[in-house]
């Protein structure tokens, strides 16, 4: 298994790489990741060259035994480059061009900066094809920014005539009759820019980073983001391309988990392995355990395999400051829990903290005097455990019965129109994911073109654009004994941002047995009761008003106007069941309805009880051994029972009935 860091000797004296390379090799690093900042190193001056500092980092590494992943420097155009061609600066919604001094200056869509970015692939490539050290190469760095000039329009409208053949479509789709918002050709068309908004607020209720939150037409909105996110996908494709005209090796691009600008499934289309990056702990928040674990089982839903970590936290981390410390523990605790949602290859950011730059505080194994201390210790250790385990790691399986479906179509719906101020589509996502891995569940995290039938349940919360292609794939599944699960806001509207003229919810109406009376925006600190074969719950963001079709009831509303009326129904559907979920519960009563409805489902749970905290993930390995990976995330000792006999990887020692998990402790156990 790859074991490495990511490494920048261009910041560093040269007389200081052998002594990295040294201490890295007595980590048990074997792989590091370079070079994909450097450009303006690589290329000084316009068609001058010089890869010979990188080529002598890379034969000290290698003297180590360490291989190679080279970055492609496209996310940091030098300035040499952005003199010459300055409109390829990005535009924000304002108009307003963004300059030099961070990173990610340009547009993905401006054919200028898309043929030196092909350019200085393709000379990295020629220059390193034959190296026995490079073992794979990854594309930019953390793609991601929208963009709207004159180049991002050109190529829109390209997108949209493709996309729909004729103007009188695009009007017809997008409703443009309405507010005389009609286009008569596609030279007409805009960019979901700053506009006038009769007064109103411009934002439109979406706060999500990088968001277009202004008031425009829905379909505009929805095609907008599509398009960006196929430009970009484009863009990587670009250099992908590049690449391999010289070169077998894999490529990747490191992705970042609930990132949710750019369609990821798209994306990964073309990259022979995913990997992301993770910073459970920084200044802008502390992820819990749960969203981490979510994160991790989406990146291996993306291409349905096996990812790799490419920036993996080990220190304090921030620009301006920083969030805490990992305490003792912590780093092998996230390690462990990359592995068991399926990382086979870790590298950890980064290995000393820089001395200049806007990351200064970003602190990695190593502090600013390049002394290894309890961080690097910790490394070194978890890298001799893995040396040990990687025959279970490299190529196991996480062999999951549920599956979340997560649309990136219908975050940006979801978003340019929340329904209510409160509601975000991925923060539902996020709510049915912990309710069920609370229970010890594994679940996957996949997209809607995923085979639904190794499954025995598939959540789809707030699946609001619909097809009758997807249609008929539910009802297929469901038909032939599979359940699923639906939720308010579900089936409203048509793929291309329109509200559907079917009864609520639309679509999944026949399948879930249930219609919409009406529903009710819950708001102004107003909650509404639910009570049923969970017990007692609330409802503070949205309520359906349901009408049964033959559904059974699960639980009812107990309060307000609609006080009887059912909240929660099943309905079955040939030889499976749907359940509609007419209402957001708090995640106690969530947590409980998911219990009943895996219990219902014959889903069974690692663990006999639940235990806050503590995650459970059964794995098989690629020669068939099962086992189970326990993590506590807490910082005190937890007792947790077993279901079965066990032997532990790393002591051989038998465990059955009881295990005692120390604070951040991590047991792998094979069954026996």
């Amino acid at each position: 298994m790859y074991f490495g860091v990511d490494y920048y000797p261009e910041h560093w004296p040269e007389e200081r790489w052998p002594i990295d390379a040294e201490m890295m090799k007595q980590a048990n690093i074997n792989i590091v990741r370079l070079a994909e900042f450097a450009w303006a190193k690589m290329e000084p001056e316009e068609g001058v060259y010089d890869f010979a500092w990188l080529d002598r980092a890379i034969e000290v590494l290698a003297g180590a035994g360490i291989k190679i992943v080279l970055g492609t420097p496209t996310a940091t155009a030098p300035k040499w480059l952005m003199d010459k061609y300055p409109d390829m600066y990005p535009v924000d919604v304002y108009g307003l061009s963004k300059g030099f001094g961070t990173r990610r200056h340009y547009c993905v869509n401006h054919p200028v900066y898309r043929d030196y970015s092909k350019q200085i692939a393709r000379v990295m490539a020629e220059h390193y094809r034959d190296h026995p050290h490079v073992v794979a190469w990854q594309i930019d760095n953390e793609f991601g920014g929208a963009c709207y000039c004159q180049s991002d329009l050109h190529a829109f409208r390209i997108w949209l005539r493709k996309k729909y053949g004729t103007i009188d479509r695009l009007n017809a789709e997008w409703g443009t009759v309405f507010w005389s918002q009609t286009y008569r050709s596609w030279e007409e068309i805009i960019l979901p820019v700053y506009s006038a908004s009769d007064g109103f607020s411009q934002n439109g209720g979406a706060s999500s980073l990088l968001s277009t939150p202004y008031n425009h037409n829905p379909g505009l909105l929805l095609d907008y983001q599509r398009f960006f996110s196929d430009a970009t996908a484009e863009y990587q494709r670009l250099q992908i391309e590049e690449i391999r005209a010289c070169s077998e090796l894999p490529i990747t691009h490191n992705l970042m988990g609930h990132f949710s600008e750019l369609d990821y499934f798209d994306l990964g289309k073309d990259l022979d392995f995913v990997c992301w990056d993770n910073y459970p702990n920084t200044m802008w928040g502390k992820s819990s355990p749960a969203s981490v674990s979510m994160a991790h089982d989406l990146m291996r839903g993306i291409k349905n395999q096996n990812f790799w970590m490419m920036e993996q936290q080990s220190g304090p981390c921030g620009w301006h400051s920083m969030g805490d410390t990992p305490e003792p523990g912590q780093i092998r605790l996230w390690t462990y829990q990359a592995i068991a949602h399926g990382a086979e290859g870790m590298v950890y950011f980064r290995w000393r903290a820089c001395t200049v730059g806007i990351e200064q505080y970003w602190h990695g194994i190593l502090d600013h005097d390049g002394i290894g201390r309890r961080r690097y210790r910790e490394i070194t250790a978890i890298g001799s455990e893995i040396a040990k385990l990687s025959p279970l790691y490299l190529h196991a399986k996480n062999d999951n019965a549920v599956a979340l479906v997560k649309s990136y179509d219908n975050v940006w719906s979801h978003r340019a129109q929340p329904h209510n101020l409160k509601f975000s589509y991925d923060t539902l996502l996020k709510g049915y994911y912990t309710a069920v891995a609370g229970h010890h569940v594994g679940v996957d995290v996949t997209s809607a073109e995923t085979d639904f039938s190794p499954y025995k349940l598939v959540l789809m919360p707030a699946f609001n654009l619909m097809t009758e292609v997807i249609a008929a794939k539910c009802e297929a599944y469901v038909a032939s004994g599979g359940a699923l699960l639906v939720t308010f806001r579900s089936g409203t509207r048509t793929w291309n941002n329109q509200m559907t003229t079917l009864t609520f919810p639309g679509l999944f109406r026949e399948l879930a047995g249930v219609e919409l009376e009406e529903f009710d925006s819950v708001n102004f600190g107003r909650t509404v009761g639910v009570n049923g074969s969970f017990g007692e719950g609330t409802a503070s963001i949205w309520c359906d008003v349901l009408k049964s079709n033959g559904a059974e009831t699960l639980a009812e509303y107990s309060s307000h106007y609609y006080n009887g009326t059912p909240a929660v129904t099943v309905n079955t559907y040939g030889k499976g069941r749907v359940y509609y979920v007419g209402c957001d519960l708090d995640a106690d009563a969530l947590a409980r309805l998911a219990g009943i409805i895996l219990e219902r489902e014959g889903i069974a749970a690692s663990l006999p009880k639940a235990y806050e905290g503590v995650e459970a993930i059964e794995r098989i390995a690629e020669d068939g051994r099962a086992y189970l990976m326990l993590l506590n995330h807490n910082s005190e000792p937890v007792e947790v029972e077993l279901n079965g006999v066990y032997t532990d990887a790393l002591s051989g020692e038998a465990v059955e009935g009881e295990l005692s998990l120390e604070p951040y402790a991590v047991h792998v156990l094979l069954n026996s």
